[in-house]
């Protein structure tokens, strides 16, 4: 259905321009494709590059949040690397969530999911690293500096953010395609240092943006 509607371009760019008024209720109301747990827990490049950013860190209980987690499936990747990591997932998807806990209370991974918008997100306690892959481009750029003004005080090791990124404008009207270095700068992250790496997949390379990891780690100095 979906690839049927793309291929007519007047109705993708309605539809495209209804869902940039509001993804969140997309995102919120959308299934899975199969409930079949073989099908849907899979590696894919978005885990490989994670558990890579991961491999030479400590396996002690690092606190590890993922904004936009779905149905958990690059945290139980990462559970199964690192299975001494403390895991916490935020998602708006209830059924993405229920599939979530019901997969984590089979394999007793311990990992905690939580249902909340990202704008709405305070971090409580002292996380060690934030983890995000091609969901905060779904998120309007002042709900992300609201965000990282919240809680960048609370990430005390730094970050990963696998997302598109432009520093000109993208006529895309299927996501936002955001400048990370200006939302970093209104957000004043100036105690992390910033790396930008293009990642080389056909897929993910557009007309006007490509996607890019995103490493934050804090200064030391």
């Amino acid at each position: 259905m979906l690839s049927f509607l793309k291929k007519n371009k007047l109705i993708w760019f309605i539809i495209s321009y209804i869902l940039r008024l509001n993804y969140s209720f997309f995102w919120k109301y959308r299934s899975l494709m199969t409930k079949d747990v073989e099908f849907n827990i899979k590696t894919y490049l978005e885990d490989e590059i994670l558990l890579n950013f991961f491999d030479d860190k400590s396996n002690e209980k690092l606190h590890i949040i993922e904004l936009g987690c779905g149905f958990g499936l690059r945290l139980f990747n990462l559970k199964k690397k690192k299975k001494n990591y403390l895991l916490t997932g935020f998602d708006i998807n209830q059924k993405y969530l229920d599939f979530a806990n019901k997969y984590n209370l089979q394999k007793q991974m311990n990992i905690e999911f939580i249902k909340r918008n990202i704008e709405d997100i305070k971090f409580e306690q002292d996380i060690d690293y934030l983890i995000s892959s091609f969901t905060l481009i779904y998120v309007k750029k002042k709900n992300l500096i609201k965000f990282f003004l919240n809680n960048k005080n609370k990430i005390k090791k730094g970050f990963i953010l696998i997302e598109y990124h432009s520093k000109k404008k993208s006529d895309n009207m299927s996501y936002y395609v955001h400048n990370f270095e200006e939302i970093f700068n209104n957000s004043n992250l100036n105690n992390f240092q910033i790396e930008f790496n293009k990642i080389n997949n056909k897929r993910w390379i557009k007309k006007d943006h490509e996607a890019y990891t995103i490493s934050g780690h804090i200064n030391e100095n």
